[in-house]
């Protein structure tokens, strides 16, 4: 088996359903034979042998003898289908934009669901690329900034929102912007500067608690 083959499946990765970090969704549906051994289907964020996943979808790992120019054109052409990392940014914060509004009507498991959904959606930016460059040429770990502030600001959001303390949220959301902004300046990006937000991604979900089903 080819090094392109071996490299086809571990990228080919497709953002098929935004289904990364449920796992409730199984393997469902295929959608796409690129060739005899390999499978391009929705799956679940379950990991095994013989699988990898991302974002929703999964690569099944097949035997081939084909040591031709095929798995080569394929990988070039899943390259252009994979999203980048600001795709994947824009979703973070949407997510983290009505993370706050969320907080600060005290809808606390509204605010659980932003929090999750903004920290998977990170990771799926990290997975997309998890190296990137600095201005001057130097290597970005991504993953091990990601570690650092998900293991401090991130994990005081967390905390105030299971102790539903309005002040501690408040104090610690606005750490972690600070956190995320230190991974801009490192990769280069001071001018992605965030802040608390003014008005909610999104006005189709009523914030408030009064909407929560009775207990």
């Amino acid at each position: 088996m080819t090094e392109a083959r071996h490299d086809l499946y571990t990228l080919a990765c497709l953002d098929l359903e935004n289904a990364v970090g449920r796992p409730e969704l199984e393997i469902f549906e295929s959608r796409s034979n690129v060739d005899p051994v390999l499978r391009i289907e929705q799956c679940s964020t379950k990991s095994g042998d013989g699988e990898q996943q991302h974002n929703g979808c999964c690569v099944r790992r097949g035997v081939s003898s084909d040591t031709g120019a095929t798995g080569g054109a394929d990988l070039e052409r899943l390259k252009t289908l994979v999203p980048s990392q600001s795709h994947a940014m824009a979703d973070v914060g949407f997510h983290w934009t009505n993370l706050w509004f969320a907080g600060e009507q005290k809808n606390w498991p509204l605010a659980q669901f932003y929090f999750d959904e903004a920290r998977q959606h990170i990771q799926w930016t990290i997975r997309i690329r998890p190296i990137r460059k600095d201005p001057d040429g130097r290597d970005v770990d991504l993953p091990a900034i990601f570690q650092a502030v998900d293991s401090s600001t991130f994990a005081a959001v967390k905390i105030a929102i299971e102790r539903k303390d309005s002040a501690q949220f408040e104090n610690a959301y606005r750490k972690a912007l600070d956190g995320c902004y230190s991974c801009h300046k490192s990769s280069g990006k001071p001018y992605l500067r965030p802040i608390v937000p003014t008005a909610p991604a999104q006005t189709i979900i009523d914030f408030s608690p009064d909407a929560l089903p009775a207990p």
